[in-house]
């Protein structure tokens, strides 16, 4: 199976109990009688793990990519077979040690193991270890990857954006958006299961005529503009977007699909 996450920690991710560069991440080692499964949650679902699991070394978060050093092992005795592995937080508990990403598609591996050790390096693209990908902004990305916002308690809220915003641009608070059309709203209903966030679909009111939304923030609140960090602008997928405001209303239908505002569980 492709590389993945494991979507109860992804719900932690998302709940601020992660921060991938200050906590203690761990590799473990698997062989080939592991079976990845979407329900597994603690380093205990593990089972047998082939020797002593390694500490990742300068961690980094850089605009929601999170990367490390290779690994390696200790020297593993002859006679088995390492095929994939997991990081996970370790809190010196198997039973609630959060698993966070599952690896079968690594340089390297499986490899039989012969008396000595396996080194094997992450990935050198653009991902890395792991990314936020869009609609994330890369420090949206980066605030979550490091327990800089909860879904869940935080005030979070909506923005309607003109479509003359380019949604690639360098932004980093609501301030930086510039021109705000109508007045942004409050999410309600918030869910965070198994990695996929959703909420309350978002009644904007009346459109001015003469405004022409084509995207939308989804952003933290803060104290004011400057200190109200953006976390993702959407302008795809979205229904009705981009308009020209005619003085009706217009009311933001979040998808119905898997991944619902947005998924961090690979598809």
């Amino acid at each position: 199976m492709p590389n993945t996450s494991y979507p109860k920690g992804m719900e932690k991710l998302l709940s601020a109990q992660i921060n991938l560069l200050n906590d203690d991440l761990r590799v473990a080692l698997l062989p080939p009688t592991y079976t990845y499964s979407n329900t597994h949650e603690f380093l205990s679902n593990l089972g047998t793990r082939i020797g002593t699991d390694m500490v990742l070394a300068n961690k980094d978060v850089t605009g929601g990519v999170f990367d490390a050093d290779d690994v390696a092992t200790d020297p593993l005795p002859p006679g088995n077979t390492a095929k994939s592995v997991a990081i996970y937080k370790n809190t010196g508990n198997a039973s609630t040690s959060p698993l966070l990403f599952f690896f079968d598609t690594v340089t390297g591996l499986p490899m039989a193991t012969n008396g000595g050790a396996i080194n094997f390096p992450w990935s050198d693209g653009p991902d890395k270890i792991a990314v936020l990908n869009g609609p994330f902004i890369p420090s949206g990305g980066e605030l979550v990857m490091k327990a800089g916002v909860n879904f869940l308690t935080d005030t979070l809220k909506v923005a309607l954006l003109p479509s003359s915003l380019d949604p690639g641009g360098t932004y980093q608070s609501l301030a930086d958006l510039g021109e705000i059309i109508g007045t942004p709203v409050e999410l309600t209903g918030k869910s965070i299961t198994g990695g996929v966030f959703d909420a309350a679909d978002v009644d904007f009111g009346t459109v001015l005529a003469g405004k022409s939304p084509g995207s939308v923030a989804l952003y933290r609140q803060g104290a004011d503009a400057a200190t109200s960090p953006v976390l993702q602008i959407i302008s795809d997928d979205i229904m009705g977007l981009p308009f020209s405001g005619n003085g009706g209303g217009f009311a933001l239908r979040w998808s119905n699909g898997n991944a619902k505002i947005f998924s961090l569980i690979p598809a």
